[in-house]
């Protein structure tokens, strides 16, 4: 059973987690802590593909005054060779005596082996329940989702006024929140694998959709359109800039002489089954996952975040609110589904709440 008092050692893995970004991917974001007489000897966390794991990095760190402390890691320790050595056979030379496991990892190459190898190897481990399972798998959603369904998991973001519209009737955006909140969007870019947005956003905005962080600094990452008859002019901003790549989803009538243009241009096409004006959200994030991508912002605008809720492909929703109303019917919506009855509204549930200086930040999860 874990003690109450071990249960702040899991929070600080828990927290290191989160340090990670896109460049774990499609590894997951791990922390991990060592603990020996009460102190913490050694802590870390997964940085980057292909790099040293949590465990490894704490246990680095730790070095002799691993032997015979406890261990406490969000993820359950993988027991397979991959671009790494298993963290259970490093665990076990270090000379850990126990275990303790935010979650067990539905990954099948690791799924309760890690767990099996540790007890096999006598030592103690300790399996988290209740809230701080549920911690531990907030961290890990998009791992989560991408492991057991085989697709990308979809983060739709929003800014809007108090009344929903994202812009006025000519547009204009430029700013709707303010800094804080804008800021805290643009970070979202470093966590998540992919951004994608309508070709209606394209044809209003022409937007870089651009990382904060490059690829040698931040990992992979995609910049998608959703654009079923492939309207996004070869001149665009995204495809000025050649990293990074440029995904257009389309439908399979999309007319051919617009997809030599754009893959001239440097555009990948990527032909969806959806006829007409229907790419299916749920083919855009099977193939996300496909390419290694564990979650993508859904950016916008209207009639995309309106064609993902109505798929039912959101997952998680950050809504920041800004202290404003516009007041007109013609100004531009955050979501636009068509008619709904109360009755068929989407439901959500508020998580969190976070003050973004004047600004308010709203999670949801379906």
């Amino acid at each position: 059973m874990i003690r109450p008092e071990e249960l702040h050692f899991l929070e600080q893995a828990l927290t290191l987690a989160r340090r990670g970004g896109r460049a774990t991917a499609p590894n997951p974001r791990v922390g991990c802590v060592i603990v020996a007489a009460g102190e913490i000897v050694g802590q870390g966390w997964h940085r980057r593909l292909g790099e040293s794991h949590a465990e490894v990095v704490a246990l680095r760190e730790a070095g002799a005054r691993a032997r015979a402390a406890t261990l406490y890691v969000s993820l359950e320790p993988c027991a397979h060779s991959g671009r790494t050595p298993p963290c259970t056979s490093a665990i076990l030379s270090a000379g850990i005596s126990r275990v303790i496991v935010g979650l067990i990892d539905p990954d099948h190459r690791v799924s309760g082996r890690g767990i099996a190898a540790l007890r096999a190897g006598g030592i103690e481990v300790e399996i988290a329940e209740g809230p701080m399972a549920t911690a531990a798998e907030r961290v890990l959603e998009a791992y989560l989702v991408h492991r057991r369904e085989g697709r990308a998991f979809a983060l739709l973001k929003v800014a809007s006024t108090l009344d929903g519209r994202i812009a006025d009737r000519q547009r204009e955006a430029r700013w709707i929140t303010g800094e804080t909140a804008r800021e805290h969007s643009r970070g979202l870019r470093d966590r998540y694998g992919a951004i994608l947005v309508g070709v209606g956003t394209v044809l209003a905005d022409d937007p870089s959709l651009l990382p904060p962080s490059g690829h040698e600094d931040g990992g992979a990452f995609l910049r998608c359109v959703l654009d079923s008859q492939l309207r996004t002019p070869p001149g665009s901003e995204l495809l000025r800039k050649r990293w990074p790549p440029v995904l257009i989803f389309c439908g399979p009538d999309a007319p051919a002489e617009r997809r030599r243009a754009l893959e001239d241009a440097g555009a990948e096409i990527v032909v969806c089954s959806g006829a007409g004006e229907l790419v299916p959200p749920l083919e855009i994030l099977e193939e996300l996952a496909r390419r290694g991508v564990l979650g993508v912002i859904v950016e916008g605008g209207g009639v995309t975040h309106g064609h993902f809720l109505s798929a039912g492909a959101v997952d998680k929703i950050y809504w920041y609110l800004a202290p404003a109303l516009l007041g007109d019917p013609g100004a531009v919506s955050a979501l636009t589904t068509g008619e709904t009855p109360l009755a068929q509204a989407w439901r959500g549930r508020i998580a969190e709440r976070i003050s973004l200086g004047e600004d308010l930040l709203l999670t949801l999860y379906p």
